[in-house]
């Protein structure tokens, strides 16, 4: 059977897909992940094929327009700036996305969650379509602005209704960390991605001191209005009788200075990978970020900006597996508190290895695929 992933360029929305992808080839199916030729690369290393459409350039004022908008800003409540953004996304999207589904008719699409286009042309072609989440269900707040936003480019593709929920929504989120929804829910294990690497050897090996890891994202520092203050959470941690790794590139590397003795600087190590040997991440709790924490049992101190990250950082810390900062609260002596108490505390360990257990429980991507097969036969 023939699988199109779909998603437009943007990294943190992908990888959560690659696992499921993963799982369908295992299971024997022919699998392909559409989307702009800059996602390419990324697509390339995750090890499933990639197919190019449209141009980079068609979506780039949509996505510039959206990463300048100040998040702390409210609409005036007759339209989502997000699903605005998204609906320019997917007007470009669609006829390229239109032109690979006729030359290569797939079975099933499984699109990521504001992947729009790719919903509304399975829908116009017949083929059955997955709505995939990247985390918490922010998008089903702003649901109510779908319809409108969509409806010229439903309407070029033939379509009189815009639906874009799909036959049925794999969801990855732990139950406990999901908000409600009005659509046909497929509960998935969360099996992080994020990157392959070579494991060092320190990761791996014993420890002498508790281990906190620090990291602030690696797209966030795209937006306009969000302040990286990874040097601050990296000097107020080092502060402790502990081990710190922080997980740094780009531009924030070169804002972190001189450390102390007792903080390793790592560019590129997935998360996944070195989270297991961790006590605490220290984060902006971005749904990739988090979930994987989450996937590993560590608490977590967690930083927020963007919407997403200020939902996802509430639940977690009202499970108990973590605290929730401010960022206008987040000054070094605060951080430093807040990592201690929790370092000190064992019911945020119990927490965040409870939420673990709730992940596990849920059904693997391997076993979901048969489900999923099945929406096409």
């Amino acid at each position: 059977m023939r699988i199109l992933f779909c998603t437009w360029a943007w990294p943190t929305h992908y990888q959560p897909m690659v696992t499921l992808g993963w799982a369908f080839r295992a299971a024997g199916h022919d699998v392909r992940v559409a989307s702009q030729p800059s996602l390419v690369p990324v697509i390339r290393a995750s090890g499933l094929p990639a197919v190019a459409v449209g141009r980079d350039e068609e979506i780039e004022p949509t996505v510039a327009r959206l990463l300048a908008e100040d998040p702390r800003v409210r609409g005036s409540g007759k339209e989502s700036r997000t699903v605005s953004a998204y609906a320019g996304i997917a007007e470009k999207m669609a006829g390229p996305l239109l032109t690979l589904m006729r030359s290569w008719r797939p079975d099933l699409v499984v699109f990521e969650e504001s992947t729009y286009a790719a919903a509304l042309v399975a829908a116009a072609l017949g083929v059955p379509a997955v709505r995939h989440l990247w985390g918490v269900d922010i998008l089903s707040y702003v649901r109510s602005f779908e319809p409108a936003a969509l409806a010229a480019t439903a309407a070029s593709l033939g379509l009189s209704t815009v639906d874009v929920a799909g036959a049925v929504t794999v969801d990855h989120c732990p139950p406990t960390l999901q908000v409600p929804g009005d659509f046909t829910r497929r509960h998935m294990r969360y099996v992080p991605f994020n990157g392959a690497t070579v494991l060092p050897a320190w990761a791996a090996g014993p420890r002498t001191r508790p281990r906190i890891c620090v990291t602030y994202g690696t797209t966030s520092s795209q937006l306009a209005f969000y302040e990286c203050v990874i040097d601050r959470l990296v000097h107020a941690v080092a502060g402790l009788p502990v081990e710190v790794v922080a997980t740094v590139a780009g531009d924030d590397l070169a804002a972190l200075g001189r450390v102390p003795d007792n903080v390793r600087i790592v560019e590129r190590i997935p998360l996944h990978a070195l989270l297991p040997s961790c006590d605490l991440l220290i984060s902006q709790a971005g749904p990739s970020t988090a979930l994987t924490a989450v996937s590993c049992g560590t608490p977590q101190l967690m930083i927020p900006q963007l919407p997403d990250q200020r939902l996802i950082s509430t639940l977690v810390s009202a499970a108990g597996a973590g605290v929730k900062l401010d960022l206008a609260e987040a000054d070094t002596e605060t951080i430093r508190t807040a990592a201690a108490e929790i370092l000190g505390d064992a019911a945020y360990r119990d927490a965040a290895a409870g939420l673990a257990r709730e992940s596990r429980e849920q059904p693997s991507p391997a076993e979901v695929v048969d489900g999923l097969v099945a929406l096409a036969r």
